[in-house]
């Protein structure tokens, strides 16, 4: 894979987790006190993502596309998984 289609593939990787990132945090406003806590625990994940994608993007590091893209997978999951308890409680 090119480095263009490596940094195409993060940045819509990072732009699903931030669609995703953006609905989660408004469903956790009226969320349990238990899936805000869990917002809280995602939010330096989220951040690390966003900057392994970054440095990758701008090629700071050439190491850095597959845990760039392995660490939006983990975070995705994870934000995919407190939106489900969200919408059962």
């Amino acid at each position: 894979m090119s480095d263009s289609q490596s940094n195409d593939l993060i940045q819509k990787g990072l732009a699903e987790l931030k669609a995703l990132e953006a609905e989660v945090e408004k469903a956790v406003k009226t969320a349990s006190d238990e899936a805000r806590e869990g917002w809280k625990r995602l939010q330096p994940h989220i951040a690390r993502a966003e900057k392994l994608a970054a440095e990758k993007v701008s090629g700071v590091a050439q190491n850095v596309g597959e845990s760039a893209g392995e660490m939006i997978e983990e975070v995705r999951g994870k934000l995919e998984e407190l939106r489900k308890r969200i919408r059962k409680s």
